[in-house]
């Protein structure tokens, strides 16, 4: 689907919030953003397949989308989840390499869709443009490294704790102090993102509860000692 000038100029300010895109030459941009194709999708819809020959870059416009691989006997794994203004940088490949993960819509959404050809014609124009888009790359390279340092060195309880300890400073927690987290997540999909199964999840959750780092409903998770789960992040 064709887009609009006002998407076009949505693009754009998208693309200013990551490092490096103020560099790019106006032109460079405006040409990029106009390129785009919008793409829907309903729920649990593919952006692409693991397997697929490399679709191109895409910019997340609304919905939430994620970036899993998943096993032969139907086991998730969940590399990142991407909401609107996320860039999903692993289908962008030459034609003739396979993405090596697959790309979903977990609620009903879309995205726009730059075709590989133009952006590598556009990155030999702009040398700032392909260090912004380097940039990315190597940010989610070195988010999927610390993936595996998490799956291969950490308990479920150390993931756990890591993952409620980065929502809750995200959302503005205070040491000494009480914290909300809405639990926006299932916990098949919370336990998808940490490499392990929902029951391993329920397990840690009542064990931090029992120790009084935690008090859970099943609409929240309350920090009551946030200092403990960090601490419990480096057991």
């Amino acid at each position: 689907m064709a887009i609009e000038p006002a998407e076009a100029e949505e693009i754009r300010s998208h693309l200013l919030r990551y490092a490096g895109w103020d560099k790019v030459p106006e032109e460079v941009i405006k040409t990029f953003s106009e390129s785009a194709t919008r793409v829907e999708l309903k729920r649990k819809r593919p952006v692409f397949r693991r397997g697929d020959p490399g679709p191109g870059l895409f910019l997340v416009r609304s919905g939430e989308f994620k970036l899993s691989l998943i096993s032969s006997e139907g086991r998730e794994q969940i590399l990142y989840l991407a909401g609107a203004g996320k860039l999903i940088g692993e289908g962008f490949l030459p034609r003739e390499v396979q993405c090596a993960a697959s790309a979903f819509a977990m609620t009903d959404g879309d995205v726009w869709r730059f075709d590989t050809d133009l952006v590598i014609k556009l990155l030999s124009q702009s040398e700032a443009m392909a260090f912004a888009l380097m940039r990315h790359q190597a940010f989610r390279a070195n988010r999927l490294i610390d993936l595996i340092l998490d799956l291969s060195l950490r308990s479920v309880q150390r993931r756990l704790a890591s993952f409620l300890y980065t929502l809750a400073i995200r959302s503005g927690a205070e040491q000494g102090k009480a914290h909300v987290i809405p639990r926006a997540l299932d916990m098949n999909t919370v336990a998808a993102r940490l490499g392990t199964v929902r029951e391993e999840i329920s397990r840690a959750l009542n064990r931090m509860q029992r120790e009084g780092i935690l008090k859970l409903s099943r609409q929240e998770i309350v920090v009551m000692d946030l200092s403990a789960l960090e601490m419990v992040t480096y057991e």
